[in-house]
């Protein structure tokens, strides 16, 4: 489903008619339009979308086709996913994600990431479909109603799809919109106060790292004014945050901090061979252990502020690369890039 854009699309579509049902490009009336154009389009039993940016991993589609068939109770599932750069190198894991024994916890915060989820379509059709009126949270008002209608969700604990995330994304366009729109799901499904739509702003300042007036006035405001006034709520009316309990392997949620080995999943189309892992961490030194794909690779080398670890051509559609630190812990992981053969 294309909107019209002009980088080529109906010439890259020609190429994968043998997997395509229906395609369009042309003006529409906006992105949950689209996608509720295309479920209406398809017979599949199970429905998900993907935005132009984002890709599954491997076997995704299989692994959660076998899942929906051992759980024909189960109504929506979802897994983990990365952040990428706009290369296709890892940056993070979508720290909110969660397994939940209490699936109203959705209420309280974005505990699926969207690429990653996939629902029957006889639930989708039962809680009336896409809000074709939402520009932003269409994804989150989708789950948020089928927690309502009483919808099982299962956490399903693979990596199931890659998010390329960079400034100019939707995601991080810091649009009042989306802010609004945040706000109307905690108006509609918990309270009052917008705790989540000021905890999004929060998160969208620090990821930008934009540092003007306005966003040292806001940080000023949530740690000093927000976070204390949130606090003093939270115990005067017994309500609780979401908790996030553990690690996603080996990184903290919320930070780039790593307890231990740290285990990286990411797939890779490219026809492109990595060549050359360039690490940034700190402590900067040579006292890491990497391997890719279960080799375990010789120590790396110091060069330029970067670690370097020459690797034999890693093809594939996937890799799976572990770093580990002897000495200090925990330690605080910086990128992850590659040279390309």
């Amino acid at each position: 489903m294309d909107g019209g854009s002009t980088d080529g699309f109906p010439h890259v579509a020609e190429h994968y008619t043998d997997i395509i049902n229906y395609s369009r490009s042309g003006k529409d009336g906006g992105q949950s339009a689209a996608i509720k154009e295309g479920f209406d389009r398809v017979s599949g039993d199970i429905v998900a979308w993907l935005n132009a940016d984002d890709y599954y991993f491997p076997d995704t589609l299989k692994k959660v086709a076998d899942c929906f068939d051992k759980n024909p109770d189960v109504d929506v599932i979802y897994g983990n996913a990365v952040f990428v750069t706009p290369e296709g190198f890892f940056l993070s894991y979508y720290p909110s994600v969660k397994h939940c024994r209490d699936i109203s916890e959705i209420y309280k915060a974005c505990i699926i990431c969207q690429p990653a989820c996939f629902v029957r379509r006889r639930a989708y059709d039962e809680v009336g479909m896409i809000n074709t009126s939402l520009v932003y949270t269409m994804d989150w008002d989708l789950w948020c109603r089928l927690a309502k209608k009483g919808g099982k969700f299962l956490y399903l604990p693979e990596v199931l799809a890659a998010v390329r995330y960079y400034e100019g994304t939707k995601t991080l366009s810091c649009s009042m919109r989306r802010y609004w729109e945040i706000y109307r799901i905690e108006l509609l499904y918990n309270h009052f106060i917008p705790f989540v739509t000021i905890e999004f702003m929060d998160y969208d300042v620090i990821v930008l790292n934009k540092r003007t007036k306005t966003t040292k006035a806001f940080r000023q405001f949530y740690n000093k004014v927000y976070a204390p006034f949130k606090s003093t709520y939270c115990k005067l009316f017994q309500r609780q945050d979401v908790s996030y309990e553990g690690l996603l392997y080996g990184f903290h949620r919320w930070d780039q901090i790593v307890e231990g080995t740290c285990k990286i999943y990411l797939p890779w189309y490219e026809k492109e061979f990595w060549r050359n892992l360039k690490l940034k961490a700190e402590p900067l030194d040579c006292n890491y252990d990497i391997s890719i794909d279960g080799r375990k690779l010789h120590s790396p080398t110091l060069e330029d502020n970067t670690l370097i670890q020459p690797i034999p051509p890693s093809n594939g559609h996937a890799h799976e690369v572990r770093i580990s630190r002897t000495g200090e812990k925990p330690w605080r992981f910086g990128s992850l890039t590659s040279d390309l053969a």
